[in-house]
């Protein structure tokens, strides 16, 4: 399965994106590749139909400085409830795929169903990319899902 052509185009152009996100000073002396945060941005489909499913995300791993092996993730649910980006675990890694966790405090959605906890655990195969997303509501029977691909730019 390929990327489609919009996440093509994203994964080619974060690269400047992370560039022009940093200040003016550090834009003109680059960053040696070692310190450079590692990214992988997936794109997906939400399955349920609930919108608790983000159809993007972007994953950084740091690999330099104080914060070395810290993964956080961001996508559109964060930006409208948190702000920014918050930190995604490694809950599960074997030679075949690697699922990454996180979870949200007090959610509540847009018809006042409120949840004490909402956790998120994202599936990547290693051999291609593909990706299944799961979103449970603490108090709640129903698991939101959904499927889609993840990359990494420059690769």
């Amino acid at each position: 399965m390929r990327p489609s052509p919009i996440l093509a185009l994203i994964l080619a152009l974060t690269p400047l994106a992370l560039g022009a996100a940093l200040p003016a000073d550090a834009q003109t002396r680059p960053r040696p590749a070692g310190e450079r945060p590692v990214v992988m941005m997936c794109q997906m489909i939400d399955e349920s139909g609930t919108g608790w499913v983000p159809d993007f995300l972007m994953f950084t791993r740091q690999v330099a400085g104080p914060r070395t092996g810290r993964i956080e993730v961001f996508d559109a649910v964060l930006q409208n409830l948190v702000g920014r980006p918050i930190q995604a675990q490694i809950v599960a890694d074997d030679r075949n795929s690697r699922s990454y966790g996180w979870a949200l405090a007090g959610v509540r959605n847009a018809a006042g169903q409120r949840t004490a906890r909402l956790e998120y655990r994202l599936t990547v195969q290693k051999s291609d990319g593909r990706a299944r997303i799961t979103a449970t509501a603490q108090g709640y029977d129903n698991t939101m899902t959904g499927t889609g691909i993840c990359g990494s730019p420059g690769q």
